[in-house]
Order: structure tokens, then C-alpha cells, then sequence
């Protein structure tokens, strides 16, 4: 894993062109990848996006179930009659955007050049950052944006951050919150620590009202689409798939994306069944609310249950990433023969960057947890797990807090490197933590 060897500053032209390098290397890969599946037509949430896209352009009346984000991305292409290749290649500029965010973000935690490229380079040849810098998936754009926000509010909360810093905060948190909208709570609290740190409230201040704009536009034109002031209608939704009667103890996520309405599996549930049609007879517009009316009530006569899957739900968060190679299974012929290869590389790439950040963070002295740029990090992971811990949880969803995580690792190990001061047991047992929520993770995979 990264080394603790000094390194040339990051503005030198030495480790500009390291990094340039890693970026166009990965890339190549991804153009390679992009001319492989050109033919092959978008499956799942990809082409909701594309259809809200289109029902944006559109111009009638409709209930936004997704989160627009993504859609408003994605309707100008549209607009200009790009199909399915330009869509997918569109997703490589948020590719690069999180590169450019992620080495921003560890110079300013001034991290040394060779661990920051060693872990870019894990990410550049990990599958599933590969899957995602092609998908038009909410994945990629929420890692970019989250890294880009956490980036400028460490500017922001220094003498010389500028009013570009500011504009960044606010707009990438802003757009977050479009793409994801359980990240509004970052929108607050990232701003509300660089004030704390500057002791100057009008940039601050400033960050989080363009970000609100943002926000309030949106809802302002779903009120002209559907009457209703909301950002979108699916996080009661997913509220009640994690939490009702029927939900599994370990797999949340069952119900958002195998036991749905209209499929065979829902039959195992007729209970939910009948749930499910009851509200599906309801006019859009009624349904979140009483989805997360019926979630509610669930989770308050139910404490100990919920508790439960929520202590799951936290665990298989941790899991590695089996997204992509479940979807070239899916796929069959030849991405079928892809499964192996992709299912492993992401396990190695994934445990390699986890059990990096785990390690160190846990064997760091007491002192990381008294630089506020460690709350910071810590923070923004936290509050951008939190609403998966409390509905639905798979591993796919710690896909944008890696980057934060894995910085927060780098920092614990320079700092524990320079003091000589960590405490290795601690890290090994984080790491055997960690193990063990992997073997969990793979019984429950491989389990009918």
C-alpha cells in the first residue's frame, strides 16, 4: 500500500505530469471500454434517467420520481439528438472531474504526491469506477461532486480561499443534492465547519444560499410540472422497501431492485403485494407520503427490529462492489465470461483502498481526531451514509464516499508516520473488522 517516502510538491511539473498521465492512461481504458459496448443498449436506472431526461424536454406535466440531477445533465444531449454512445461518454467528464477533485482535496491536505497517485491509480483501474465513468448512473457525478465540495470547503475555511472557492462549495453541493437529495444535510454542515474555522460568515453564508437557489429553482418548476413543491418522489419509497414488515434482515435492498411491483418475486410477498397496490392506486402525488407514513409507523412499533437491519444495513455498506460483474453476468455471451476477472479486481481494488483507510485510521494516535480537517472528512461520510443506514443499504452506495474515506486514510498515515506514535494493533483488528464484514457479505451473496 502507499508509502511514506518524501515526495516533490504537487505543483511541481514532475507530479503534474504524474498525474496527467494516470488520468489520460485511465482514459484510454475507458474509451477502449466505451468502443466495446457501443452496441449494447442502457439497462436499468440508466434509462430512467434518460426517460426523465426526455420527459424534461418534453415539456407536459409529470411526477419526477428520480432525483433530476442526472436528467438535467443529461436533457441538453438529448436535446441535440446524441444517442446511447454520446450519453455514456458524456459520464467521463464527471470521471474527470473527480480525478481533478481528488488531487485537489489531497494537496490541500497536503498528502505526498506518491501515495495520492498510487491510490488514484487503484481507482483508474477499478471496475466499477470503470462501469460507472460510462453509465449514466447518479454514482460518478455524486463522487465528483461530494470530492469537489469537501476540496472547496477546506479552501474556504483558510485566509486564501477566493470567491471561486465559495462558488464551487455551494454549486457542487447544490448539484449534489439535485443528483442525490439525501445529501441535502452536507449543503449545511460543510459550509457550517469552514465558518466555524474562518470565524467569517458571509462566504459561507453565501455557499450554502447558492446552493438553496439551486434547490429552490427546481422545486419551483416540479410545482409547475405536478403541483407539488418537492425535489422527487422516491425517498419515502425507499424509506418503506428498508423498513416494513417483509424486509429481509440483511438484504434491504430487496425490494428496490428484485421484488418489485409486476414481478415474480413480489409473489413470494403477498402481504407487500397488497400494500404495494393499494398505493399504486393512489394519484402520484399521494404516494411518498404514505409510504413514509406507513415506514414510520412501522419503525416506531417496531424499534428493536429496525435497530437490527440498521446495524446490518451499516455493515453491508462496507461491502466490496459487485455491481458491474453482476450486470456482465446478467448481460451473458461474452461479458458473461467477464464475471470472474471483474468480480475479483474489484474485490482487490476495493479491500486494497478500504483496508488502507481502515488500517491506518484506526492506528492513528489520538491527535487526528483533534485536526478539524479529520471532522471534516469523517463528517461527510457520515452524513452522506446515513440515510442508507436508515432505509436501504448495499455496497453499491459507499461508491461516492470512497474518495473521502481513502483521503482520510492517507492523512492518518502520514500523521502516524511522522509521530511514530500508531497503534498497529488497532489496525489489525479494524482490518480483521473489515474481513469479517466481507465473509458476511459473500455468505449472503452466494445464499438462496
Amino acid at each position: 500500500m502507499p508509502g511514506d517516502v518524501a515526495d516533490d510538491s504537487f505543483t511541481c511539473r514532475g507530479s503534474r505530469r504524474i498525474f496527467t498521465l494516470i488520468v489520460l492512461l485511465s482514459l484510454v481504458v475507458r474509451l477502449v471500454v466505451l468502443w466495446r459496448i457501443a452496441g449494447v443498449p442502457l439497462v436499468s436506472d440508466s434509462t430512467d434517467y434518460r426517460g426523465m431526461a426526455l420527459l424534461l424536454l418534453g415539456g407536459k406535466p409529470f411526477v419526477p420520481y428520480w432525483p433530476p440531477g442526472l436528467s438535467l445533465y443529461l436533457a441538453p444531449l438529448l436535446a441535440a439528438g446524441f444517442g446511447d454512445v454520446v450519453l455514456r461518454a458524456s459520464m467521463l467528464v464527471w470521471w474527470v472531474l473527480l480525478c481533478w477533485g481528488f488531487v485537489r482535496l489531497a494537496d490541500d491536505l497536503k498528502l505526498k504526491v506518491k501515495t495520492t497517485a498510487i491510490l488514484l491509480t487503484i481507482f483508474s483501474i477499478t471496475p466499477a469506477l470503470i462501469h460507472f465513468s460510462l453509465e449514466p448512473m447518479t454514482q460518478m457525478p455524486s463522487a465528483a461532486l461530494l470530492t469537489l465540495g469537501i476540496s472547496a470547503a477546506v479552501r474556504c475555511a483558510r485566509r486564501e480561499s477566493s470567491w471561486w472557492d465559495v462558488v464551487l462549495l455551494g454549486g457542487s453541493l447544490g448539484w449534489l443534492s439535485l443528483v442525490r437529495p439525501s445529501a441535502i444535510p452536507l449543503l449545511l454542515a460543510l459550509p457550517a465547519q469552514a465558518m466555524a474555522q474562518r470565524r467569517q460568515v458571509l462566504p459561507p453564508l453565501m455557499a450554502i444560499a447558492l446552493g438553496c437557489v439551486m434547490l429552490v429553482v427546481w422545486m419551483v418548476r416540479v410545482h409547475q410540472l405536478a403541483g407539488q413543491w418537492t425535489l422527487n418522489n422516491s425517498n419515502g419509497v425507499n424509506l418503506y422497501y428498508g423498513n416494513n414488515p417483509w424486509t429481509p434482515l440483511y438484504r434491504t435492498w430487496y425490494f428496490g431492485s428484485h421484488a418489485k411491483f409486476g414481478t415474480e418475486d413480489i409473489h413470494q410477498f403477498p402481504g407487500f403485494e397488497k400494500v404495494e397496490s393499494s398505493i399504486l392506486a393512489m394519484p402520484k402525488v399521494d404516494r411518498s407520503k404514505a409510504y413514509q407514513h406507513l415506514a414510520v409507523d412501522y419503525v416506531l412499533h417496531r424499534p428493536g427490529l429496525f435497530l437490527l437491519r440498521t446495524v446490518n444495513r451499516i455493515r453491508c455498506f462496507w461491502g466490496f462492489d459487485v455491481f458491474t460483474a453482476a450486470n456482465l453476468r446478467g448481460a451473458g455471451g461474452a461479458g458473461a465470461r467477464w464475471f470472474l476477472p471483474v468480480f475479483l479486481l474489484d474485490a482487490v481494488c476495493y479491500l486494497a483502498i478500504a483496508g488502507f483507510a481502515f488500517f491506518w485510521i484506526a492506528a492513528a494516535p489520538s491527535s487526528l481526531w483533534l485536526q478539524w480537517e479529520t471532522w471534516l472528512l469523517g463528517g461527510s461520510v457520515l452524513l452522506y451514509a446515513l440515510p442508507y443506514w436508515l432505509s436501504m443499504s448495499h455496497p453499491t452506495y459507499h461508491f461516492p464516499v470512497v474518495v473521502p474515506l481513502a483521503l482520510l486514510g492517507a492523512m492518518a498515515q502520514r500523521l502516524s508516520r511522522s509521530s511514530g506514535q500508531e497503534v498497529r494493533w488497532r489496525g489489525w483488528a479494524s482490518l480483521a473488522v473489515l474481513a469479517l464484514i466481507q465473509v458476511e457479505w459473500i455468505y449472503f451473496l452466494v445464499k438462496p
